[in-house]
């Protein structure tokens, strides 16, 4: 019996529900509008945007529900101080809501971010360290988090000819993930969809090649606890399981906005040889590094973090609060909470996501 033929984009795009293309094509069309609005105009978008964002956040405050998102992690990392304990949490959240706006109008007139108008857009002031790191030949993998314009800085390596191959979420509307995944290959991109991508990181990075991850997530297979803003949280060992694997060195990196369309790349941390031979003690230790570095990156921009994730949302068990509720501070140093069998989860020996490797 012969082999049915494969069902070109157009076809599977047609088998879809009307109402799913109208969407979509409703949705690009708002992309392409404010990727070509004038600049002010775009962002005055972005600010509107940001009003009812403050507004839920405002509204949920004075319901007392403090206990998750924005508020509980605003209870949480102001605790180690620094820049984050000067901030005033309204104004505050009118700074972060403002951020999101902006972000999202970022990402619509990311097309317009190129080699020819880099100067323009970007600081890449700390850049050379990373493409000598790229230069030794052993891959690359790009850690970052849901700090500043997270989305954008996937074009800095695509932009200056790194083959990068960045990983995204895909959403339940096939062609939503088509309009996402054409937003990023426009600008020199790969991606990949997240789900069981292991074995396909792997690959990339044995061939030589950069990849990008978001490390702040709190994962529930390749996760390890590890201190993160002083509190220990469980956190994405996804850098550091890599590494291992394949000895590409981490650069942790953060794309921090300094105005309208204007960025500058940071270069928090390099990791390179950082395994000694203990797998568990290896995952945490090189989980901490991250999460050290996107801490000073939070810590520089505190307005332009994601706090509406559930960060420390899972704790460890036998865990003892403090007098306000909180779980207690740690100190930022990976092998003493490796030494500590209660704050420690489960080690992601078997990782859910890497079936076939």
């Amino acid at each position: 019996m012969p082999n049915k033929p494969e069902q070109s984009p157009t076809t599977a795009q047609f088998r879809e529900p009307l109402w799913q293309r109208a969407i979509v094509g409703c949705l690009a069309a708002v992309i392409w509008l404010i990727a070509y609005l004038p600049s002010w105009l775009a962002y005055f978008v972005g600010d509107l945007i940001a009003i009812p964002w403050f507004l839920y956040w405002v509204l949920r405050d004075r319901a007392g529900r403090r206990s998750s998102g924005y508020w509980r992690n605003m209870r949480l990392a102001y605790r180690v101080g620094s820049q984050l304990g000067a901030t005033r949490p309204k104004r505050h959240l009118w700074r972060w809501s403002r951020h999101i706006g902006w972000m999202i109008i970022d990402s619509c007139r990311m097309r317009r971010i190129g080699s020819h108008n880099q100067d323009k857009h970007w600081i890449l002031d700390e850049y050379p360290p990373i493409q000598d790191l790229f230069d030794e030949g052993n891959g690359l993998i790009f850690a970052t988090g849901h700090v500043g314009v997270w989305d954008i800085s996937g074009v800095v390596g695509a932009m200056l000819g790194l083959p990068l191959t960045s990983v995204f979420r895909p959403s339940p509307m096939p062609g939503i993930n088509r309009l996402m995944s054409s937003m990023r290959t426009r600008t020199g991109q790969i991606v990949v969809a997240r789900k069981n991508v292991m074995f396909t990181l792997k690959k990339v990075l044995r061939e030589k090649e950069a990849i990008g991850i978001l490390a702040d997530g709190g994962g529930k297979h390749s996760a390890v606890v590890a201190p993160f803003l002083g509190t220990a949280a469980r956190s994405v060992a996804t850098p550091a399981l890599l590494h291992l694997a394949t000895g590409a060195p981490i650069a942790v990196v953060a794309c921090i906005r300094i105005g309208r369309m204007r960025y500058r790349l940071r270069l928090l941390d390099i990791i390179k040889d950082a395994g000694t031979g203990d797998r568990e003690k290896d995952l945490v230790a090189i989980t901490t590094r991250c999460n050290r570095a996107l801490g000073e990156a939070i810590q520089e921009a505190p307005e332009q973090w994601f706090w509406q994730s559930r960060r420390f949302r899972h704790r460890p068990p036998g865990e003892v609060l403090d007098a306000a509720g909180l779980p207690p501070i740690v100190p930022m140093d990976g092998e003493a909470l490796a030494r500590n069998p209660v704050a420690r989860h489960r080690s992601p020996k078997k990782d859910h996501t890497e079936q076939g490797t």
